[in-house]
């Protein structure tokens, strides 16, 4: 067999090969997407009950949960929860990163072991760990308490994103803005911010999203006389499926879909998917 037929039959078998992975790929994408298309379809029916393909096309099971007042306070409870779980884990997540990007220090590998740590253990071990430790400090069921645990759990996100651009940047440039005269602080917010903003936005949309959807934790250390929309949902869902809980459910992933859009449109799929 000539060079020429064994190259053409290798090319061959690669075609195939690429082939199958593109199917396999596309495949498994349409099993994740199903589920969300059969919820977020029946979540427009007119019975009221859960079918799907829907009957009917109506908005009033959108129009119950609004006027639902455990549902509006779910969804303000959660909405308020993540926005300040991510500004906070923004804010503190940013320093963290810089120190462990740009410092060498004893210790400096089982810092970002322990920074990174809500990553690998179990949300419901964790959630279980900080139930315990806020009994004992007197906030287990107020606001604080459930705002500093999504806080421990979504900081990861933010380190990770605004390491990653981290490393991109020379450090020669902040060199020259302190030569220049721009203090620690001056620095990092106007010279070093600036050029990881998409990191830090990145990050942002990331423990937000993250903080959103969060069950394990906040079904443990859940506010006195309210629940974030997960743990609503969890629950009733414990009970009952009727077409507002499925309503409910597509609200929060329209929320988390516009978000990962905005990822998306910031710094990429393709690049998040490495941070």
């Amino acid at each position: 067999m000539s060079a020429l037929s064994r190259a053409g039959r290798r090319a061959g078998i690669g075609g195939i090969g690429r082939w199958l992975i593109t199917l396999v790929a596309w495949l498994v994408l349409l099993g994740l997407l199903a589920p969300l298309v059969v919820l977020v379809g029946a979540s427009f029916s007119e019975v009221d009950y859960v079918r799907f393909p829907p009957q009917g096309f109506s908005l009033r099971w959108y129009a119950a949960f609004f006027r639902d007042p455990v549902f509006v306070g779910s969804l303000l409870l959660s909405t308020q929860i993540a926005f300040a779980a991510a500004a906070l884990a923004t804010v503190l997540g940013f320093p963290a990163a810089y120190v462990l990007v740009r410092r060498r220090f004893p210790g400096r590998r089982l810092a970002w072991s322990l920074f990174l740590s809500p990553l690998l253990v179990p949300q419901i071990i964790l959630g279980v760990a900080l139930l315990q430790l806020f009994s004992v400090l007197g906030f287990a069921t107020s606001f604080a308490g459930l705002l500093i645990a999504h806080v421990v759990a979504v900081m990861p996100y933010v380190i990770r994103t605004v390491g990653a651009a981290l490393v991109s940047i020379d450090p020669r440039v902040e060199e020259a803005a302190a030569d220049l005269g721009a203090n620690r602080l001056e620095m990092m917010a106007l010279v070093v911010a600036p050029m990881v903003k998409g990191g830090l936005l990145a990050g942002a949309l990331f423990a937000f999203i993250m903080s959103w959807v969060n069950v394990e934790i906040s079904i443990f250390l859940s506010v006195t006389g309210g629940y974030t929309l997960p743990v609503v949902l969890f629950n009733f869902m414990e009970y009952s499926m009727t077409t507002v809980i499925v309503a409910a459910a597509s609200i929060a992933i329209y929320v988390a879909l516009l978000l990962v859009v905005l990822i998306d449109s910031i710094v990429g799929i393709h690049t998040a998917s490495k941070l």
